[in-house]
């Protein structure tokens, strides 16, 4: 039975009155939508108080302008619906001819809202304002980098604030998403135009990920009564662009260079370089057959306290590479010169080594950033050679890198074998179809290998929180039989009680549920993962939460991820060796063969590429905590995606090779 609109009228420009009628009794209404970025998300609800006359079968629901605005998508529109009793499937208010209403916006709001009734459903459409903001003067000295800012359209004095967000890009090609960002309040909005000046020294640190970091400015307009406003990036008109383009050197301790340019879409950014070269020069090395022998050089106008070296390894990142492992020695301080002493025993001594990899040497000091160690043309590295490491297993040699740096590289040294064959499995397709019968993967592989237990689709998050109590999946039809322990073994948090009770000889993993899925914190205590079974389930918009921790922020779910991490692999290393941990480093893959065996691309792909980006951080620290695990890279192979993969197409299922080789890889690391 339809629960019918008839008017709908505006009180005060602060809430809508919705007069309408129902014959069923009502017991709630709630305002709703689901956000589908990233991955669909559970819905935003507002409890929408009512008032019903069973006598005449009337009722009066009032919608606060404040909270929709409160609760609208800033950078896009929201489509907001109104359901009844909250039963499922939902009884929404319609209607059952067209009401008259006109579009709003009040002096105070970045939004328009109208009310629409498509297929008689009411919907309320929240529309954020399309603000632009345009630079109208910029410059930059030693100290700060100031401009002047115009905004439109026209926006009522003192009723709107706008900040400044400085954003870093996860690489200079991936524009679309940003990593760390740092927010400068620049107060209110008069007359349309802001100005702004920030200091240089107060610009972060943090910035500084990678040598060369791509900043993008920002500007949102914020009301003053809220605290969510609509960004824009921030463009430039033709007579301003030449201006732009400045470099200004950041002193200790940043010692950075920051440099002003215009984007290919007329925006405003920043490049934001390391500037540590030639400040620690290496004045000479010498092999005495039992350690090594460091003489370095600071620039005059620095001083070194508390100074070691540091040798960083080089871990993957995309096309770049980030350091997670590190070992130190001390340096004692001469009259005009710094030395240190390296045995050749202790060099990099302990599980921290991997085949073919370079480590980078620094000077670290108190007060001042990790200082490359510059090699001079004058200091001849050449007649050093390979030598032993971490008991033989590997081999090392110094050398100068091509930025003229000290660094070294290691290769392995081939070791003995053995046959294990039982395997604990962690992850996702990546990793478990390997172990799938079928012709297209790998038919025999019964023969070397037993599955102990498989725990699917689950966050490393989750498996760290407590139990999720009073969930019953039997009352959701909608999740079919075979996926339903993917969501039951997530809710029970068992993994570690079956690891240890399947006794296996290896285990493997791959981190695609904490590369790409978000994390559903029920209460402070449990946490589920967000799998793809949950979100095509009703569950999704059933499950009462505090708060989801997610991919639009990939730096905050790093910084809350290494946290529990930590705590996994500390209880997973209670049950398993460390070196008998495998981790897949898994990748998707940005193209496929189609259904006549041409390759294509996938659509998407700058989005692809960036959880490449990321699933290489996961997978960088995940290692710097359990050094002695093995790694299955597969990174530099050519394998693609295959329009006959037997579970469909997408950047996360491979042709044939891939598994049939991934199995191969296995046997040779469990039974040499």
């Amino acid at each position: 039975m339809k629960i019918l609109i008839k008017d709908i009228q505006l009180i005060d420009n602060k809430t809508w009155k919705i007069f309408g009628i129902s014959e069923r009794k009502i017991t709630s209404i709630q305002a709703y939508f689901n956000d589908s970025r990233e991955y669909v998300h559970p819905e935003q609800k507002i409890n929408i108080p009512f008032e019903q006359d069973t006598d005449t079968d009337t009722f009066t629901a009032t919608i606060s302008v404040a909270d929709i605005a409160k609760y609208s998508m800033a950078d896009q529109e929201t489509d907001w619906k109104f359901k009844v009793n909250t039963d499922y499937p939902y009884t929404n208010l319609c209607t059952d001819g067209p009401i008259t209403n006109k579009p709003f916006q009040s002096d105070s709001s970045l939004f328009r809202y109208q009310f629409e009734f498509p297929l008689g459903i009411l919907t309320l459409i929240s529309k954020p304002l399309e603000v632009s903001t345009h630079l109208e003067n910029f410059s930059m000295d030693e100290q700060s980098v100031s401009g002047e800012i115009s905004i439109k359209p026209s926006l009522t004095d003192k009723l709107f604030e706008a900040r400044l967000l400085l954003k870093r890009r996860p690489t200079a090609q991936f524009y679309l998403f940003h990593e760390q960002q740092q927010v400068f309040n620049l107060g209110a909005v008069m007359n349309n135009r802001i100005t702004f000046s920030i200091p240089l020294k107060d610009i972060s640190s943090q910035f500084l990920v990678d040598d060369s970091n791509v900043l993008d400015a920002i500007i949102e307009i914020v009301p003053v009564d809220m605290e969510k406003g609509i960004p824009t990036y921030l463009s430039i008109s033709s007579e301003v662009k030449p201006t732009v383009s400045q470099n200004r050197k950041v002193g200790a301790p940043l010692l950075a260079i920051l440099h002003a340019y215009v984007t290919g879409s007329n925006r405003l950014s920043f490049l934001f370089k390391k500037n540590r070269q030639g400040i620690a020069t290496l004045t000479q090395l010498s092999d005495t057959g039992e350690e090594f022998k460091f003489q370095l050089k600071p620039e005059s106008d620095i001083k070194f306290s508390q100074s070691q070296i540091v040798a960083k390894r080089r871990d993957k990142k995309d096309k770049l590479f980030e350091y997670n492992i590190e070992q130190t020695w001390p340096i004692k301080k001469g009259l005009n010169k710094y030395s240190a002493s390296i045995s050749k025993k202790d060099f990099l001594a302990g599980p921290v080594n991997k085949a073919d990899t370079t480590w980078d040497f620094y000077l670290r000091s108190e007060d001042l950033p990790d200082l490359p160690i510059m090699v001079p043309d004058m200091v001849d590295l050449s007649p050093l050679e390979y030598f032993d490491i971490a008991n033989d297993q590997f081999k090392a040699k110094i050398t100068k890198n091509g930025l003229r740096n000290l660094s070294c590289y290691t290769i392995k040294t081939p070791t003995n074998s053995e046959s294990v064959t039982k395997i604990a499995i962690m992850g996702t397709d990546f990793s478990y179809s390997a172990f799938n019968s079928r012709p297209f993967f790998n038919p025999d592989y019964e023969e070397f290998f037993e599955c102990s237990i498989i725990q699917s689709h689950s966050s490393i998050i989750s498996m760290m929180t407590e139990p999720a109590k009073d969930i019953d999946l039997t009352n959701y039809p909608d999740i079919v039989e075979q996926r339903r322990p993917i969501i039951a073994e997530d809710l029970k948090k068992e993994f570690f009680a079956n690891l240890e009770a399947s006794n296996p000889d290896y285990f493997l993993i791959d981190l695609y549920p904490d590369v790409v899925r978000p994390v559903m914190w029920l209460n402070d205590k449990t946490a589920i993962t967000l799998s793809y079974v949950v979100e095509q389930s009703q569950l999704l918009n059933d499950l009462s939460y505090e708060k989801i921790v997610d991919h639009v922020d990939n730096e905050a779910f790093f910084h809350e991820w290494t946290k529990y991490a930590d705590q996994f692999i500390s209880k997973l290393t209670e049950i398993i060796p460390p070196n008998r941990v495998i981790l897949n480093s898994g990748g998707f893959t940005t193209s496929y063969y189609a259904k006549n065996r041409a390759i294509l691309e996938y659509k998407g792909k700058m989005e692809i590429e960036r959880n490449n980006y990321f699933w290489n951080r996961l997978n960088n620290y995940f290692m710097s905590k359990i050094p002695e695990a093995t790694v299955i890279d597969f990174s530099k192979k050519p394998y693609i995606g295959d329009f006959n993969h037997p579970f469909g197409q997408s950047p996360s299922h491979f042709e044939s090779t891939y598994y049939k080789d991934f199995l191969k890889e296995l046997i040779y690391i469990t039974q040499k």
